[in-house]
């Protein structure tokens, strides 16, 4: 049996998912990063609240919030510096303090920091979403202007 017909029956989701991955736009993954550190984030803050603490519980969130934080050194590296401008600037920053709130979450449980987190990508992932609608409907109409974002 040939390897990649044995992963995908093993788990089928998985191969779901990444050829989603593989066929997405810069767009579409950008929104799935989002959606990602999002979803670990919530995660972890169900992990944190469980009582009693258990190592595996706490092992869990940590590995949640790591995963978090990947994602977002991975936006922080898909930033173009060069012709990002002021917003790719903003950006950094912005993601750089969120690695940092992860870091004081993760080390001092602290769930305030997490839904701070998870609100700042909530609402970066909506700004993004619309501006990408908003070019794909410019581009569509009959005054087609290309427009260029800071990732």
């Amino acid at each position: 049996m040939q390897q990649s017909s044995y992963t995908t029956k093993r788990n089928p989701y998985q191969a779901y998912r990444r050829t989603q991955i593989e066929t997405a736009s810069k767009e579409q993954l950008l929104i799935m990063l989002y959606d990602g550190a999002i979803h670990y984030l919530k995660r972890s803050k169900v992990r944190m609240a469980e009582e009693p603490a258990t190592e595996e519980s706490l092992t869990e969130k940590t590995n949640l919030i790591l995963k978090a934080q990947d994602i977002i050194l991975e936006l922080m590296a898909a930033l173009d510096m060069e012709n990002g401008g002021e917003i790719a600037k903003s950006l950094f920053g912005l993601y750089e303090y969120m690695h940092w709130r992860l870091n004081q979450a993760n080390i001092r449980r602290e769930v305030a920091a997490l839904n701070e987190v998870v609100s700042l990508l909530s609402d970066l992932r909506q700004t993004w979403d619309e501006a990408i609608q908003k070019a794909q409907r410019e581009s569509a109409g009959p005054s087609a202007s290309g427009v260029s974002t800071a990732h």
